[in-house]
C-alpha cells in the first residue's frame, strides 16, 4: 500500500496559519437570532503537515460564546480538502465538509440532516474572509448565514 504524501492541497492550507481576529455578521437561524459577533481563530499545522487545526471562539453581543475545533486535511484519493468540525452545539461530524480551491478561495460544502452549508474561505495576506450560505430543511436556494472578516494578528 502506498502511503499518502503531502501535496498541493496541504500546501494551500498553509495560507491560514496564524492568529486572526475580526467581526462577523450572522443571519437569524434555528440556533440563534441575527447578531454581530467578534471572533478569534487560531490555525496551526499538525501531524507533519498533513493537517491544519483551527481553534475558534466567537464572542456574541449577549455575552455567550460559540466554540469550534476544526481539522482540515486532504483526501489522498481525490485531492479534495476535507474539513472535520466539532463545536459547542454538540453535533458531531457524520462526514467532513468537502471541497477545493476556486482561485484564492477554499470552497467547502457540508451536508447534514439539518441542511447544506457552503463555506468560502479566502486568505489574502493580512485578511481572511469567511462566508457561509445555507439551505435549511426544504429550502431550494442558499441564503446568507455568516459574513466575516478577520485580520491577521500574527503568523
Amino acid at each position: 500500500m502506498d502511503m499518502p504524501t503531502l501535496g498541493p492541497a496541504h500546501d494551500a492550507l498553509k495560507a491560514f496559519v496564524g492568529d486572526w481576529a475580526g467581526t462577523e455578521e450572522l443571519a437569524a437561524s434555528p440556533w440563534a437570532p441575527a447578531s454581530t459577533a467578534r471572533a478569534d481563530c487560531e490555525y496551526r499545522l499538525a501531524l507533519n503537515g498533513f493537517a491544519l487545526v483551527q481553534q475558534y471562539r466567537q464572542h456574541r453581543e449577549d455575552g455567550t460564546e460559540f466554540l469550534g475545533h476544526n481539522i482540515f486535511t486532504a483526501d489522498p484519493q481525490t485531492g479534495e480538502t476535507l474539513w472535520y468540525g466539532f463545536d459547542s452545539y454538540g453535533f458531531p461530524p457524520a462526514s467532513p465538509a468537502r471541497g477545493d480551491w476556486d482561485g484564492a478561495t477554499l470552497v467547502l460544502t457540508k451536508k447534514t440532516a439539518r441542511g447544506v452549508a457552503r463555506h468560502r474561505l479566502t486568505p489574502d495576506g493580512g485578511t481572511l474572509t469567511h462566508e457561509i450560505d445555507v439551505k435549511l430543511g426544504d429550502d431550494d436556494e442558499f441564503s446568507p448565514f455568516l459574513r466575516a472578516r478577520y485580520l491577521r494578528k500574527n503568523g
